[in-house]
């Protein structure tokens, strides 16, 4: 073969070979995960059509030890309906003949599925529309039954359509008989069939029918997720970010604006700390008017001194008095919340809204550290521990600096905010950090000298998990020895089968108030996220994504868990899902932010295939041979 020839074919292998090269560079690989094939699933979900209606879903699940840990099993039904002005609703829902639940989860187009021996269920609300829907298909007759108290007024209009005429407006149609009949002082309407559904129209007597309402949904949940900031994440990776934006909005009571902890009776309430997570994560996402609504609410919740109550009922935002432990992170977690509203939002309304809230924080802030430099002893994170947390006295401090920066945008004086907050940074790093790393909490002492007693503080000693998350949000320089060594030592101590546990010796999930894990030390979703977060923040993107996919293969059909049993990897059941843990993982998802190939290279990969080329066609053109 002619040598020219020979030349030109390797030097168009090597252009090709050039080319894929500088393609590769330019795309950021996506991390494929496989989910998981779940052992479990939730027996209790929330739904939300997001403006005025929710939903309180028991969907038949098992649960486990249900005595034991203080539950009830259930059938499928829906126990409670939440409808504006009238607040909770006396109607509720049961559908029976499906058999035992082998499965239920929350699907993409937000409806829930329960799927029975006898055949599956799906229960949804369109997002802005007010008709709760429930469709069964079943090799059995499946009954669904709704429960009305015998003071609401009806009429019988056909025998698939009956209007609602009294406390409110609304209907009830089916493709199946509708048969009345008065039970124990209720007031019950059945509907039958292999094939059946089952509309409930609040506020209205329009009949919309099935397929479309079913179109609506798909279209509405569909173009609300195209709305989000999109992580670069791929795969099972992505999923989960849907899914968790999902639980999320399906999680805010509409009306009031707050969020339950879990649709888990135990957990069936607002602690403000969650709250603030699920609407940071929001706001990150891209989902301002239900961030919004919840800091409003979080404002108007506000004790008179600047603080907050631990935690709120549900369904009317009443305070829950009797659960009345100090937490003050709330403090700095509606400072820096706000703060990040307006950095995405730049509405200086907003912040007008919220500042008196935000003054009488500060105000109380003044008048704590001006004592000895630190917030008082509380009970936050983990409600187990009364101390000086570093915890709260960390999301305090970084709550001090963003109120600062609300002063300076609308152009007040922060001089004496930003003292309080490098006060109290001063405190943090003078007592907190020991041996290598930032203790738990610390404990008083009374030392006895001549002049009399004097208080000191000394670390526990204890490594937490908590410590890493307000590293990762920016107290001190993530990459700085004190940083390094704290999570080093944290991960050494903590880690359990891939997630991160708490603190040493934990027993909550094993003890006489809940008892669903078989050891102590379950490794938790959301300390693996606070890891997986500062891995991002210091370029360990690898290590980023093996833990968010560790949180995906021990979770609930996607949905994630409070925490994971750290003997067999299953997703402890009596607080899952969580709804901390799905905002954790969307955070986590948007700071993920993998480093593009470098420019340099790029052209460096371009230059060696121009001289490669050069000097090929210099080889089979340019030599010229004596005759």
């Amino acid at each position: 073969m002619d040598r020219k020839i020979i030349y030109l074919i390797i030097g168009i292998v090597l252009i090709i070979i050039g080319i894929i090269m500088i393609i590769v560079s330019l795309v950021n690989r996506q991390v494929v995960v496989e989910m998981p094939v779940n052992s479990s699933s939730p027996s209790y979900l929330l739904l939300s059509n997001w403006r005025n209606l929710s939903i309180y879903i028991s969907t038949g699940y098992p649960i486990p030890k249900p005595v034991l840990n203080g539950e009830s099993s259930k059938p499928p039904s829906i126990l409670k309906i939440l409808y504006g002005q009238y607040g909770l609703l006396g109607i509720n829902i049961t559908m029976t003949n499906i058999g035992s639940v082998r499965a239920a989860y929350l699907a993409l187009n937000n409806t829930v599925v329960i799927d029975g021996d006898n055949g599956v269920l799906s229960i949804f609300i369109p997002p802005n529309y007010t008709s709760i829907v429930v469709m069964g298909r079943s090799n059995t007759t499946l009954t669904i039954r709704i429960f009305m108290p015998t003071t609401y007024g009806y009429q019988v209009v056909n025998n698939t359509y009956i209007a609602i005429t009294r406390p409110l407006q609304a209907s009830l149609y089916s493709n199946s008989a509708i048969v009345v009949e008065d039970v124990d002082g209720w007031t019950v309407l059945n509907a039958q069939g292999n094939n059946t559904y089952v509309v409930l129209n609040l506020g209205g007597d329009n009949v919309i029918p099935i397929n479309e309402l079913m179109k609506v949904n798909d279209h509405e949940v569909s173009n609300w997720l195209g709305q989000t900031t999109k992580p670069e994440l791929g795969g099972a990776l992505l999923t989960e970010y849907y899914l968790s934006l999902l639980l999320i909005m399906d999680s805010q009571n509409p009306v009031t604006g707050e969020f339950a902890a879990s649709p888990e009776p135990i957990y069936l309430h607002t602690w403000v700390r969650d709250s603030a997570f699920a609407a940071m994560a929001l706001q990150s996402a891209g989902y301002y008017e239900p961030a919004m609504r919840y800091w409003l609410w979080m404002c108007s919740a506000q004790n008179t001194n600047g603080t907050w109550y631990t935690r709120y009922n549900f369904w009317t935002g009443v305070p829950d008095e009797s659960f009345g432990i100090p937490e003050y992170d709330s403090i700095g977690l509606f400072q820096m919340g706000t703060w990040q509203f307006y950095e995405y939002t730049h509405n200086k309304t907003f912040l007008m809204e919220v500042l008196p809230c935000i003054n009488r924080s500060l105000i109380w802030e003044s008048e704590v550290i001006n004592g000895n430099g630190l917030i008082p002893q509380d009970l936050s994170i983990w409600e187990s521990n009364y101390a000086y947390n570093f915890w709260t006295q960390a999301i305090d401090d970084l709550g001090l600096y963003a109120s600062a920066q609300i002063y300076r945008v609308l152009g007040l004086n922060n001089t004496w905010i930003l003292g309080m907050a490098n006060e109290l940074n001063s405190s943090i790093q003078h007592y907190l950090f020991s041996r290598g790393f930032y203790s738990q909490a610390l404990m008083s002492a009374v030392v006895y000298t001549a002049n009399g007693t004097q208080t000191t503080y000394i670390p526990n000693g204890i490594p937490d998990s908590s410590v890493i998350l307000p590293i990762a949000m920016g107290l001190i320089n993530p990459r700085s020895s004190r940083a390094l060594s704290t999570v080093n030592r944290v991960v050494h101590v903590l880690m359990v089968n891939g997630g991160l546990a708490r603190f040493p010796g934990d027993d909550y999930h094993y003890d006489s108030s809940l008892y669903d894990s078989t050891a102590p030390d379950p490794p938790w979703v959301i300390t693996t996220l606070f890891l997986a977060m500062y891995y991002e923040d210091v370029g360990n993107y690898t290590g980023a994504v093996e833990l968010m996919a560790w949180c995906i293969e021990h979770s609930q059909h996607d949905l994630l868990p409070e925490a994971v049993d750290p003997r067999l990897g299953y997703p402890l059941q009596t607080t899952s899902p969580l709804t901390w843990s799905a905002a954790m993982y969307v955070i986590t998802a948007l700071n993920y932010r993998p480093p593009q190939r470098p420019v340099v290279m790029i052209i460096a990969l371009i230059i060696m295939v121009v001289l490669v080329l050069a000097i090929l066609m210099y080889i089979v053109y340019g030599i010229r041979r004596p005759r």
